[in-house]
């Protein structure tokens, strides 16, 4: 099809509701059935929606930390942002 996977952002509430109860956020979408898996695309419904995890929205209208990269600086936080991020993935996971 052109493309490695397809995400949407938003979904029907009850449908959220019924994919997170049965784990089926993501899927294979088997476009046609003519087109064996050449039609076939992963597919997904983001966990937030449109928005960022939690404690990491950067955008202006947020409060969340910025990461502070450079090791000089007093605020550096790159290992507990890695850790907070990989926190969240495995908790996504486990949804």
């Amino acid at each position: 099809m052109g493309f490695d996977g397809l995400f949407f952002g938003r979904a029907d509430y009850e449908d959220r509701a019924t994919r997170n109860r049965t784990r089926t956020m993501e899927m294979v979408w088997k476009a046609s059935a003519n087109l064996n898996d050449k039609g076939w695309l992963f597919t997904g419904v983001l966990p937030n929606g449109y928005g960022a995890p939690s404690s990491f929205c950067f955008d202006y209208r947020c409060s969340d930390s910025p990461i502070m990269d450079d090791p000089h600086f007093q605020d550096y936080n790159v290992d507990e942002r890695v850790r907070t991020f990989i926190q969240i993935a495995h908790d996504e996971l486990l949804i």
